[in-house]
């Protein structure tokens, strides 16, 4: 039983991204959303900015799930000139506190956006919008299994970490 158990912890931090996991260039995320035919969850913000930091956090940590099966995740630096341009162009995202955060369909458009300090349970619910959104089709999991995978992670998680 225990073998069991640590098996599935095991398989659930293989199949999540993590902080480390991401790309930091805005066109080969899209490109690799797009032949991978997945979601794409964009952070944007910086090194010296908390908010931005407890987000990495709750992905590095696992607090917050952000399944490689469905997701590509990119962590863009907004102090870069070259980031930042195409970023603003591309994206519309209310608001001036970082971090910024946009999950867009795998042909890059954008499906839910937020911007500054988020709760581990803010940042699910914006998953799911954008799943919803993104409709049966995106990501290579079922939509069932995302439901599923999201409602655990629900009930388990403190929404203040």
């Amino acid at each position: 039983m225990k073998y069991a158990i640590l098996l599935v912890c095991a398989l659930v931090f293989a199949f999540s991204a993590k902080a480390g996991d991401s790309i930091t260039d805005l066109s080969a995320a899209l490109e690799k959303a797009k032949a991978e035919k997945k979601l794409l969850f964009i952070e944007y913000g910086r090194e010296a900015c908390g908010n931005c930091q407890a987000l990495k956090q709750y992905i590095k940590s696992h607090t917050l799930s952000i399944p490689k099966s469905q997701f590509v995740y990119a962590d863009l630096d907004c102090d870069a000139p070259a980031v930042s341009k195409p970023f603003h162009a591309m994206f519309k995202v209310q608001g001036n506190t970082l971090p910024f955060v946009v999950i867009t369909d795998s042909e890059g458009k954008q499906l839910a956006s937020k911007t500054g300090y988020g709760t581990v349970l803010e940042y699910q619910k914006l998953l799911r919008e954008a799943k919803k959104k993104a409709g049966p089709a995106s990501g290579s999991s079922s939509r069932s299994s995302f439901d599923e995978a999201f409602e655990k992670g629900f009930k388990k998680t403190p929404v203040n970490p």
